[in-house]
């Protein structure tokens, strides 16, 4: 067996010479025995941490293999396995000689040293190559990401720059209105239209469902996701605000964005930048809670914020703006620490959103990435995450592509909050683990100290 090695710095060169290999010896293993089979194997990988991440308690990173050779010939190959950071550096790689009798099995621990790798995040493959068989797996872990640093940079007058839109806010008259629905409302919630007015005089609009059966209600404030339309959402232990933000759904009114211009729109200047106006139409709708909860059943003391993708990012600025939001959960952020997507992510072979959309504005403008930067940091959500002194809960991915664990952990990292948890999915490429929810409504219950 060739023992593993660990290299130092970059080794793009060997990473490269490693992968032509692997396609070389599997081409050969096709020429010489036919195409391979998937189902000749069964197979089960396990990592030692079932979450993925490895903390200072652990002496190594760990992946159980167990293999079974399921058809009547023996199979003879390789696995080979591949470990790089997120700036796609091969550290570590070993290859593993692999013959498996007609029926019989095959177990292997793959164990790295801890020490031997910095904290970050890490991408291991393992490439199972036989005569009869051919399988490409890939899985994510980290090392200590509580210890990471982010590289973000908060402007020298961000708290002023926020100041003026906040009290720009203050002299635009809300003009609350709410309309019951009875088209949507249901045998046990109340679903009412709630509009008032933001920034520029833009009519806002969201959906309150409110339960019958009790008296005062906490609030669960849900925040959209990019580009994505509300709909009222009904729970019998809370009342549900949902919000759709200007341009979009219901509250297009000023015009309906789409997918490409909606994150761009007004993006040469900090005072024009849409988020500027979406924060303060969501942070109004904080206001719109507490100004009608007699009249509506609701209680303005129990407020949590939350939302995905786009919408876990405005949950947090809601939350730093605002120390009326009780708990604040955040599924899969993203918009969240836009350095380190840019570093990670251009590097990638599918470059993930929002990349390709501000690249294609800086193109079009002559801008450059550090003077968007100087835009950018007034609105990125980890400017915020200092300011939140709620209870947070945040769910992540790690294998997600566009909502980065990276981003996630060093948000994560810079919440001041004396309650804060992080739940981190091993395997999901797009959604998270259906546990997070189940965690996520006890955590609610449990912060709010509902007894039902």
């Amino acid at each position: 067996m060739q023992q593993a090695l660990l290299h130092k710095g970059n080794s793009r060169s060997s990473m490269l010479l490693y992968a032509v290999l692997c396609c070389f010896l599997m081409a050969a293993s096709m020429v010489c025995f036919g195409q391979p089979d998937v189902s000749s194997m069964s197979y089960k990988i396990k990592g030692y941490r079932e979450n993925g991440i490895y903390g200072p308690k652990d002496s190594k990173v760990g992946y159980s293999i167990k293999l079974k050779n399921v058809i009547n010939d023996n199979q003879k190959g390789n696995i080979y396995v591949d470990v790089q950071n997120d700036l796609q550096q091969s550290l570590y790689h070993e290859d593993i000689p692999l013959f498996i009798k007609p029926g019989s099995s095959y177990s292997k621990d793959v164990e790295i040293d801890v020490a031997k790798l910095p904290t970050g995040f890490y991408n291991i493959v393992f490439s199972i190559t036989t005569n009869h068989y051919n399988q490409f797996l890939s899985y994510v872990f980290s090392v200590e990401p509580e210890k990471m640093k982010p590289t973000g940079v908060r402007p020298n007058d961000f708290a002023s720059f926020w100041d003026n839109a906040r009290n720009e806010l203050a002299n635009t008259n809300p003009n609350y209105r709410v309309t019951r629905r009875g088209d949507v409302s249901t045998n046990g919630n109340d679903v009412y239209l709630v509009e008032f007015q933001s920034l520029g005089n833009a009519t806002i609009r969201g959906w309150l469902s409110v339960p019958k059966s009790r008296g005062k209600n906490p609030v669960l404030y849900r925040l959209p996701d990019y580009v994505t339309p509300v709909a009222p959402e009904s729970r019998a232990d809370m009342a549900v605000f949902t919000l759709d933000v200007r341009g979009i759904g219901n509250s297009a009114d000023i015009g309906r964005l789409d997918y490409s211009s909606f994150i761009v729109n007004g993006l040469g200047s900090r005072e024009t930048y849409i988020y500027r106006a979406v924060y303060m139409d969501c942070l109004r709708g904080i206001d719109f809670i507490c100004k009608n909860a007699a009249d509506l059943k609701i209680d303005p003391a129990k407020i949590i914020v939350t939302g995905t993708g786009q919408g876990a990012a405005i949950a947090a600025v809601v939350a730093g703006f605002d120390n009326r939001v009780k708990g604040l959960v955040l599924d899969r952020p993203t918009l969240v620490d836009m350095r380190t997507t840019f570093a990670v992510g251009e590097i990638k072979t599918l470059v993930p959103w929002p990349i390709p959309a501000f690249k294609g504005f800086f193109n079009a403008n002559r801008l450059s990435l550090d003077n968007f930067f100087k835009t950018w940091d007034y609105f990125d959500a980890l400017s915020f995450a200092s300011l939140i002194k709620c209870p947070t809960l945040v769910g992540t991915s790690l294998k997600n592509g566009v909502s980065l664990p990276q981003c996630a952990y060093n948000f994560y990292n810079q919440v001041l909050a004396p309650k804060r948890e992080i739940y981190s999915c091993p395997d999901n490429e797009v959604g998270i683990d259906q546990s997070f929810y189940i965690f996520e409504n006890n955590w609610i219950k449990e912060t709010l100290r509902l007894s039902y």
